[in-house]
């Protein structure tokens, strides 16, 4: 799409960097810095995030919008549960994610010319309203749990910065970008379950508890999702490498619902590029790759996340889907219970029906404990926590803002063959993997879930709106064959 030219906005002129004062007020910034990271590391966040609005102010806004963009995907996308646990921390934690979402939120929402659609930003601003209703009737009585529990309703946010980030830059930036992202997610997820065999240690953090910074919980989801996007847009061995990998990482990943998750989406990225004969039996290619992966990692004897990497420990774990015994199956009866109790607090009178639990009662009813000892309150399943908080009000002001994101994404990708139509049909394959896991997994209340699951569907929309030109022809090679390489963005 043709991107709305940006001029540079200078609110302050900078100095030469050869006058000599600037130089010596360096001096003192790096100094107070050094002190303040001495005393007291919420002092120094603060001096950090003040020296950077200087900075922001002083150069072109628009590149500095778009570098913290960036700075949020990577880092959720590659820490996962480590960025989860930076912020300030305190009484109340202020996680990092919401310290740079929120001012590009904020000027998301009020320009107009790149403002997400009114079908789409009422409901989500609905759904936001009765959240922070239910806060201030809950906070008295749960206090922090309550407003942990606003998280999913605040990072839903996260839609505007994706739309603005394709309405400003335009679709062939952003194809440009997600690849050179996935390529390095891609790195980094085949690399650090070596790392974590090896038995490196990581620093640590934490908001409320001490965390390791590389905490790969949560990057598994986004190694699987951004892997696709190769399937898409990659030919010949590109293409069967990126899908092969995927699927050989998963028997180190050992995550039910990836297992079901991988070519489910798989399907939909045939069924969205109108080429599910040819996916079909492109898939062959791929499980043979995967299958050498697997012989090989139990051949070098590396454990995965609840098990050894063997045909026998992934027969087993699979099997549990089944109802059959296995390792954690135990889990599977759990979520079942969670949500049959769950369903019957809600329907016990009409107004927890209409306007669900509320925000911060334990939802596992004391049953999960997790490996620190701390309460696990999430039931491991977005659909059934959004319903039993909100009520039928709130799933359903949830629920239109998904769907108005996904149909508009669905029809572009299935209208033709250019780059747009494909970069639609990535992101509708990469959403159903996060959305998918969001059944079974509380990813949503966390922004290695959130964070990449709206910015890919903000972006969709907007792509899904842009207009066709010359860049978004067909590319006779995707559709008449595999050649070498990736095909030009």
């Amino acid at each position: 799409m043709a991107s709305r030219p940006m001029l540079p906005l200078r609110l302050v002129n900078l100095p030469s960097v050869s006058n000599w004062p600037l130089l010596c007020v360096g001096g003192v910034a790096v100094a107070m810095g050094g002190y303040a990271v001495a005393e007291s590391s919420m002092i120094a966040i603060a001096a950090a995030a003040a020296v950077f609005a200087v900075g922001a102010a002083s150069l072109n806004l628009i590149t500095a919008e778009r570098a913290v963009t960036l700075v949020l995907l990577y880092g959720v996308m590659l820490l996962g549960k480590g960025w989860a646990n930076l912020g300030i921390p305190g009484a109340i934690p202020i996680p990092a994610t919401e310290i740079l979402f929120v001012p590009l939120a904020a000027v998301a929402l009020f320009d107009r010319p790149t403002r997400l659609d009114a079908r789409i930003l009422v409901p989500l601003c609905l759904f936001a309203c009765l959240v922070g209703t239910r806060l201030l009737f809950d906070y008295p009585v749960w206090r922090i749990f309550a407003i942990r529990d606003t998280t999913p309703a605040l990072e839903a946010f996260i839609l505007l910065i994706g739309h603005r980030a394709v309405m400003r830059d335009g679709v062939q930036a952003w194809i440009r970008r997600m690849r050179h992202l996935t390529v390095i997610v891609l790195i980094y997820g085949t690399v650090y379950p070596f790392v974590s065999n090896a038995g490196v240690t990581s620093p640590s953090v934490g908001l409320q508890r001490d965390a390791p910074l590389f905490d790969p919980t949560g990057v598994k989801f986004s190694v699987i999702a951004m892997s696709l996007y190769f399937w898409i847009f990659g030919k010949g061995w590109v293409r069967y490498l990126s899908l092969g990998l995927a699927m050989g990482l998963l028997a180190q990943y050992q995550a039910r619902s990836l297992y079901l998750m991988l070519p489910i989406a798989v399907l939909v990225a045939g069924w969205a590029t109108r080429s599910s004969l040819r996916t079909l039996a492109r898939i062959i290619p791929a499980v043979v790759i995967a299958g050498l992966i697997v012989l090989w990692a139990s051949a070098m004897a590396i454990e995965g996340t609840e098990g050894p990497v063997s045909t026998d420990f992934l027969s087993s774990h699979l099997n549990t889907l089944t109802g059959a015994d296995g390792p954690n199956a135990k889990t599977i009866d759990a979520r079942q219970d969670f949500f049959a109790k769950t369903v019957s607090e809600v329907a016990q009178n009409p107004g927890t029906l209409i306007v669900g639990l509320g925000l911060g009662p334990d939802l596992t009813f004391g049953q999960w404990i997790g490996k620190e000892g701390q309460l696990v309150r999430n039931p491991h399943n977005s659909y059934l926590e959004t319903f039993a908080r909100t009520g039928l009000l709130g799933f359903g002001l949830w629920m239109s803002v998904l769907l108005g994101c996904l149909i508009p994404i669905a029809r572009r990708a299935r209208s033709g063959f250019g780059p747009t139509e494909r970069f639609c049909g990535w992101i509708l394959a990469a959403a159903v993997v996060y959305l998918g896991v969001a059944a079974v997994q509380p990813i949503m209340a966390f922004p290695y879930g959130s964070v990449p699951t709206f910015f890919l569907l903000g972006m969709g929309v907007a792509a899904s709106k842009s207009p066709r030109n010359d860049q978004d022809a067909p590319d006779a090679s995707f559709a008449s064959g595999p050649t070498m390489g990736y095909s030009p963005a």
